[in-house]
């Protein structure tokens, strides 16, 4: 029987992650990489069974026909698996095709870039802009005993280019953590009655961020 090396999910996909991940960055990097291992250990299978394939294939071909070969010379099982044979090389074309796009998106992702440390003491302002000489590619946010939320109130996270950490109050939005040019915008909005908050500017909180260029 043809063995089925077909990938209908990965079983760790990148889209599985919440929008605002809070694991630490071996476990960021491992969940990133997943989706490569799964394809690969995949391409490597099929390739094994390609090369069994052809050397059964070979060996039938030099003990015992000579001249033209016809599908009909088979056995019902080996003929099987000579039509199947089209049908796996294109499954291979496209795995190989999925490794090159994931190598370039790990190549993108594995980028070297340069890492900065820093804190504030949060003001209380709704619209404050923490400047940092430069424009960074993501910010991370953390309170100064490493948390970015709990029980309604948040603190900071991770933003990226575009991808800013919003919370809606009374369809408000307010910016939690937003990168600007130079820097990244926090603030502060506690709503009493909900006991919510964006509050990655509150008075006298000591705040610690790792900015990406």
């Amino acid at each position: 029987m043809n063995q089925n090396f077909t990938l209908p999910a990965f079983a760790e996909p990148i889209t599985g992650l919440p929008d605002t991940p809070t694991c630490a960055a071996d476990e960021l990097k491992r969940r990133f990489q997943a989706p490569a291992d799964e394809v690969r250990e995949a391409h490597n299978a099929l390739a094994e069974a390609h090369q069994t394939l052809d050397e059964k294939v070979e060996g039938i071909v030099t003990e015992t026909f000579s001249g033209a070969i016809h599908e009909s010379m088979f056995d019902e099982e080996l003929s099987q698996k000579i039509n199947g044979k089209a049908e796996q090389t294109a499954l291979r074309a496209e795995i190989t095709a999925r490794i090159s796009g994931d190598t370039a998106l790990q190549s993108s992702l594995q980028q070297k870039c340069e890492a900065y440390f820093g804190t504030y003491t949060g003001d209380g302002t709704e619209n404050r802009v923490i400047s940092l000489g430069f424009t960074p590619k993501a910010v991370l946010l953390l309170t100064s005993d490493g948390m970015t939320h709990f029980d309604g109130h948040y603190y900071g996270g991770l933003s990226i280019t575009n991808g800013p950490i919003i919370l809606s109050i009374n369809g408000i939005d307010y910016y939690v953590l937003k990168i600007v040019d130079n820097g990244f915008q926090v603030t502060d909005f506690y709503h009493s009655p909900g006991h919510v908050g964006a509050e990655s500017n509150a008075t006298g909180h000591v705040y610690f961020y790792l900015a990406f260029k």
